[in-house]
């Protein structure tokens, strides 16, 4: 994490995916004493708007006074095209940012194209390992609820709880029901690295999820496996990775070109008029580990953002179009971050869009994402890093054969396919 000093605020480099707002300690039925504390609080949520908001200028005028809820009030402020500024608790961010760390179940959800409810990954430390649940598995019923009877909001709420009864079915129709507790978790953000000898050729294939404080020495690790390994070609599978630090960003970069372009223009940073003073260039870094690939094949979906696309997009200038291959469904499309203003005294984290990112090409802007080379749907039905995986396979083929092979009707994108939503920090965590 980068951490940069300004005034009295400690300031965090991030680029994350947030489609909505958390929510504060203070309720939106506050008492008239909360509501007189909570002055200072848009008062400072304004400066620091008026101040680093990359859109500072189209800020519409409202007044403070007219709102009993923080929340609200903020997100009143934003422009339209603004889909990820948020407010949240300043602990529980620096907690995610630092160490990975949160209180819950440890996995997260997504409805395949027959609208099941199935688990898209989980993490190390989850307490449902030790229960047999891996990627895959469908989530039939919770807390005596049948999934297919209840809304998001509804499902969501009951995965909120402090502990769960979980019915849950594979796809051999083996069943497995356990109750389970929420605990403090510690977010592995490898979620899966090997390397595949297939038809000659060893593939290098790394799952990542976040790009986190705590990702620098994961990724230190796995590109000295490949490494030991004499990987050939790399399969960076970024899928649900919905951002986190431009310093992780920059490192992944760095480790996948092998230093070739150290000193070289990863990224340029650009903030509104005011600050246009702050404006930066980013050179790829030295990575004593890397271990250069001359080609890469990522693996996107919707939910790919932000230091996720930066690292596509900065790579593309120095390997070319042609080597940079996607695989999957367009990505987010967020080429704009944020930095962490922080309010200790109301334990608040101000979290605004501040800057744009471009590559060394100047090239951005690409708000309704990065196109995919290949489109194919998500395949929830297997593991990560499995060669039968759809789109782990259709790289694969792509590397033996020197094309994709044809999509069925079963495996081409799916418009029914769906995310299970979330809110706020909640959303960035991507898990429950």
């Amino acid at each position: 994490m980068t951490y940069i000093s300004l005034n009295k605020s400690a300031v965090h480099f991030i680029l994350a995916i947030l489609l909505s707002f958390s929510f504060l300690s203070c309720n939106d039925d506050d008492n008239n004493s909360e509501r007189e504390n909570s002055s200072t609080i848009f008062e400072s949520i304004d400066a620091t708007m008026n101040e680093w908001y990359l859109w500072n200028k189209d800020i519409p005028n409202i007044n403070s006074s007219d709102y009993s809820s923080v929340n609200d009030y903020f997100e009143d402020l934003l422009v339209s095209q603004d889909r990820w500024s948020y407010i949240a608790n300043l602990q529980d961010l620096l907690a995610y940012f630092e160490n990975g760390t949160y209180t819950g179940y440890g996995l997260a959800f997504k409805y395949d194209n027959n609208n099941d409810l199935r688990v898209k990954l989980i993490f190390e430390s989850s307490p449902l390992v030790a229960e047999g649940i891996t990627r895959g598995w469908k989530l039939k019923q919770i807390n005596g609820n049948i999934i297919a009877d209840l809304t998001d909001d509804q499902i969501l709420d009951e995965l909120d709880k402090s502990s769960a009864d979980f019915v849950f079915e594979n796809d051999l129709g083996e069943i497995k029901e356990f109750s389970a507790n929420q605990i403090e978790l510690d977010q592995n953000s490898v979620l899966k690295r090997e390397v595949v000898n297939y038809q000659g050729t060893k593939v290098a294939y790394l799952a990542f999820d976040s790009f986190i404080g705590s990702s620098e020495d994961d990724l230190n690790e796995v590109f000295d496996y490949f490494k030991t390994e004499n990987a050939e070609e790399l399969v960076l599978d970024l899928r649900y990775n919905g951002g986190g630090s431009t310093y992780i960003s920059n490192q992944l970069a760095s480790l996948i070109t092998g230093n070739i372009y150290q000193g070289e223009i990863y990224s340029k940073t650009f903030h509104n008029n005011s600050k246009s003073g702050e404006n930066f260039s980013e050179a790829f870094s030295d990575q004593t580990l890397a271990f250069g690939f001359n080609r890469i094949f990522v693996i996107t979906t919707a939910s790919t953002a932000s230091a996720s696309e930066m690292v596509i997009n900065g790579l593309k200038p120095y390997l070319g179009n042609e080597n940079v291959i996607l695989i999957g469904s367009k990505t987010h499309g967020k080429p704009v971050g944020m930095y962490v203003f922080e309010v200790e005294e109301y334990d608040l984290a101000i979290v605004p869009i501040s800057f744009s990112i471009t590559n060394a090409n100047d090239e951005g802007n690409y708000f309704e994402g990065i196109a995919v080379d290949y489109e194919i749907s998500d395949d929830l039905s297997h593991d990560f890093g499995d060669i039968n995986e759809s789109n782990f396979k259709a790289a694969l083929d792509y590397i033996s054969q020197g094309n994709f092979p044809v999509v069925t009707a079963a495996k081409s994108l799916s418009t029914t396919e769906r995310e299970f939503k979330k809110k706020g920090l909640e959303e960035l965590i991507d898990a429950n």
